[in-house]
């Protein structure tokens, strides 16, 4: 009986030191995890967004509709970024959508006169069109 009660109370004490020693691991790796998010274009907020532009392959399979979408910058909140958000469904190109939107936030040089230049033209323009503007 005496074997089995010492066994028993090793048993314990092992147990209690397995336990401690994790709960002290995971303790330590929380606290040592950077306390900084890393900045992340996805979950950047729209206020930050100063204007996105559309861009094609343009190659040999780029469908008319792509191809007259390429270069069109729209601020972050029109309505028709919605209707061309790539990719979409009125591609004919053969390998499919190959379009992209490009996200430009507001820290990046020259974005605050394009967002400006977008809001006076109506929230969509063109690349000529910003190119025209900034040459006056």
């Amino acid at each position: 009986m005496t074997r089995f009660l010492v066994f028993i109370i090793f048993v314990f004490v092992v147990y209690y030191l397995i336990r401690n020693s994790l709960k002290g691991r995971t303790t330590k790796k929380i606290s040592q995890q950077p306390k900084q998010k890393k900045e992340d274009v996805v979950n950047t907020p729209l206020k930050e967004i100063s204007y996105v532009f559309y861009t094609a392959a343009k190659d040999g399979d780029t469908c008319d509709i792509c191809m007259a979408l390429d270069g069109k910058h729209l601020l972050p909140d029109h309505k028709m970024l919605l209707d061309i958000k790539p990719p979409h469904a009125g591609c004919k190109s053969s390998k499919g959508c190959r379009c992209r939107l490009v996200y430009v936030t507001q820290d990046e040089e020259g974005s605050r006169e394009i967002e400006s230049l977008l809001k006076r033209f109506g929230g969509m323009c063109d690349r000529q069109t910003i190119e025209r503007a900034r040459a006056i």
